[in-house]
């Protein structure tokens, strides 16, 4: 039950690194990593107990492991996807920046 928890925990970190708040995927996005590999790592641990004492709780062990692991692609895509695409976007931004022009004092209708 632990490795399902810990892949729920996961998938909320991923998906809070998402959120339009300043620096929030710099937090949320290596604690999504380290809770992917812990969720791997329980979730493999897990099934290797189930395999040999017959217990319950395989569909749990596996929902881990798979969350573990998509969780990792995600990051993993996601850090990648923003290495490639932030140069473009703040070359953009620089352009709008320079293209729109700076408002007159004497427009304001003061």
């Amino acid at each position: 039950m632990l490795s399902f928890v810990l892949a729920v925990l996961t998938l909320l970190l991923f998906c809070i690194g998402f959120a339009p708040i300043p620096l929030t995927a710099l937090v949320c996005y290596p604690a999504a990593f380290a809770g992917g590999i812990a969720s791997i790592g329980t979730g493999a641990r897990a099934l290797r107990e189930i395999r040999e004492n017959g217990e319950g709780g395989r569909p749990f062990a596996l929902i881990a492991l798979w969350v573990g692991v998509l969780t990792i692609l995600a990051v993993a895509v996601s850090v990648t996807l923003t290495a490639l695409l932030l140069p473009h976007v703040v070359n953009f931004i620089r352009q709008l920046w320079i293209a729109t022009p700076a408002p007159m004092p004497w427009s304001t209708g003061l």
